[in-house]
């Protein structure tokens, strides 16, 4: 099959781009960036067109599947989100119009366009949208431009927390872990669905595979995972006892401004800012993945300890932990 990828050099990029190869796909990669490319030494390498969402070579017509996964997680400045994660989407689409053979395209989403979840009643695609954040709202914003402007059929992959190899956003946590430290915010426990990366990818390509369209599926593990024990089963792969230490909500709000004075002063993109405590008050981060379970016959493969086991040893095998 043939496929462009955007977003292919990114965190879960890297890995569907291997993933699709290994399964004898024809890639293609749309990339503005040379020197991210060069870093990602995938083997063989795949075909590039050089541009972005909004402007670059025309795409060769034998298209078949594209997975859309370039997006801004991480605004650095106002209207960011809705410049790349929708303005872009709207021109990618309208780029793809002319391709003949286009039979498909995926959108890689997140939970956050959903929203948190209330105690105990994990989300359902079916679900109302309630996004508490400006990146939530641009990701749901890009999930109705796909549904009303997609020229092929079109697919929704909403994920929760993603992490493994390659991934920079839990590190901080990982570090802190590492230092013996178990920070939570609030008193509450807090639950969130999670997926390894290894099985997102799985389950992006069993969904763009399938021959139904116009569907939006979660893809987490089955079983949640309450915070302090998620902290807890890293540190004993650390070879430390974790300190809990409960962080009051001011006291969150307070470090949140301070990082965005940070990101404003210094010109650089974290995963700690306004826009993420916005979602960290909520407690209740859940999704079923009944939906692609039973429609799809998928299930991730990666037991949870396996999966904190491979991106911990990735961490140390890069000098970073």
């Amino acid at each position: 099959m043939n496929i462009l990828v955007t977003g292919g050099t990114g965190f879960v990029g890297r890995h569907l781009v291997q993933a699709l190869q290994a399964e004898g796909h024809r890639v293609l990669l749309l990339v503005r960036d040379d020197q991210r490319l060069a870093a990602c030494r995938f083997d063989p390498p795949p075909a590039v067109v050089r541009g972005d969402l909004f402007a670059s070579a025309p795409f060769p017509p034998g298209i078949e599947t594209v997975f859309h996964l370039a997006a801004v997680t991480k605004e650095l400045g106002a209207g960011e989100f809705e410049r790349i994660n929708v303005a872009g989407t709207r021109a990618l689409l309208e780029r793809l119009r002319p391709l003949p053979g286009l039979r498909r395209v995926l959108l890689l989403s997140s939970l956050a366009a959903a929203g948190p979840s209330r105690a105990g009643v994990p989300l359902q695609e079916s679900d109302p949208a309630a996004p508490v954040s400006r990146y939530g709202r641009s990701k749901l914003a890009q999930e109705r431009e796909l549904a009303e402007r997609s020229p092929a059929p079109w697919t929704i992959v909403r994920a929760p927390i993603v992490f493994g190899p390659g991934d920079m956003d839990m590190l901080d946590m990982f570090r802190i872990v590492g230092r013996g430290i178990a920070p939570r915010l609030g008193r509450m426990e807090r639950w969130y669905s999670l997926i390894y990366v290894k099985d997102l990818v799985r389950g992006m390509i069993a969904a763009a595979c399938h021959p139904s369209g116009n569907e939006t599926f979660y893809v987490a593990n089955p079983q949640p995972v309450e915070w302090q024990e998620l902290m807890a089963q890293a540190a004993r792969l650390l070879g430390k006892r974790a300190l809990k230490i409960t962080v009051p909500a001011v006291a969150g709000w307070l470090m949140a401004e301070l990082a965005e004075l940070r990101i404003r002063a210094f010109g650089r993109r974290a995963i700690f800012n306004r826009d993420k405590f916005a979602e960290m008050r909520h407690p209740f981060w859940v999704c079923s993945a009944a939906k692609i379970g039973s429609q799809l016959h998928f299930q991730p493969r990666v037991p949870l300890i396996t999966a904190l086991e491979e991106t911990l040893t990735w961490y140390r095998a890069s000098g970073l932990l």
